[in-house]
């Protein structure tokens, strides 16, 4: 069973009034329990409406939810609903769920939600030899020019200090494990949560600050593209080449402005700045 035949099986007996993003996020809740709602708080309206309709793999958000996620705690939200309620599970459920009653039926419908959740957590992404290919980076020199005041140096580098390593492993050809164990997604978020979504706007200089908006972006933008398993490879290409361009500017005590590094390297996608 799919979690999207799930969710619709469940709807019309608890769904009450929700629409199908609200009824969406209210199952996802429930089986990681309101303490660890940030999980999924960042989570858009159209990824939840489309889990609901089919139209998007929950690979992704399963493997953010797995650690947390406690059939328990669905256990006992289906017991909030009462016995009528559960009457009207265990005759719709029956038809997909074997053994099924009305004592164990809240029991059985979470452990179906719990193995959906597992079986989509554990699905990797079809591997392919070009994705994992390294981009290329031209050779730091030390620049002259730093177009930057002082206070706009001291909080790039403070920003380089903290996504450095992000960038370059991104950039690098062993990408794709570290985003699959969720080190770089849960790294992206817990960065721009806690710090840089304020602290990015501190930024005086227009360049500096439009480099420093896309590189964010781009960055939950591959993260998400890549565990949601909607995106093909192409994809993933250009956002890492951008995360490489924008690397470059982001370096200016390294990569001097003066020179033109979109005609040195042979891929740099000059279209997209």
């Amino acid at each position: 069973m799919t979690f999207s035949d799930f969710a619709s099986l469940l709807k019309p007996i608890i769904g009450g009034s929700d629409n199908t993003v609200e009824f969406t996020r209210k199952l996802f809740t429930a089986m990681i329990g309101e303490d660890n709602f940030t999980i999924i708080e960042n989570k858009s309206d159209d990824s939840f409406k489309a889990y609901y309709n089919g139209r998007q793999k929950i690979n992704g958000i399963a493997r953010e939810i797995s650690p947390a996620a406690d059939l328990e705690n669905f256990v006992s939200f289906l017991d909030n609903f009462g016995d009528s309620v559960s009457e009207k599970l265990c005759e719709v459920f029956s038809r997909y769920i074997d053994e099924i009653d009305l004592q164990n039926v809240n029991y059985k419908i979470a452990s179906c939600f719990d193995e959906i959740i597992k079986k989509a957590a554990a699905t990797q992404r079809k591997s392919s030899s070009n994705k994992d290919e390294p981009l290329n980076i031209p050779i730091g020199q030390t620049a002259t020019n730093f177009p930057y005041t002082e206070n706009d140096n001291k909080l790039l580098t403070e920003f380089n200090s903290d996504y450095e390593e992000i960038m370059l492993t991104l950039i690098g050809g062993n990408y794709a494990a570290h985003l699959l164990d969720m080190s770089i997604p849960n790294q992206i978020k817990k960065l721009y949560q806690e710090k840089w979504k304020e602290k990015s706007n501190d930024f005086i200089n227009p360049t500096l600050k439009s480099d420093i908006f896309g590189i964010l972006g781009t960055l939950d933008e591959l993260s998400t593209n890549f565990i949601s398993c909607t995106s093909d490879t192409s994809l993933i290409k250009n956002q890492r080449i951008k995360i490489r361009n924008l690397y470059i500017k982001l370096h200016p005590e390294k990569y001097d402005k003066m020179i033109p590094y979109d005609i040195l390297l042979d891929d740099w996608d000059d279209s997209e700045f």
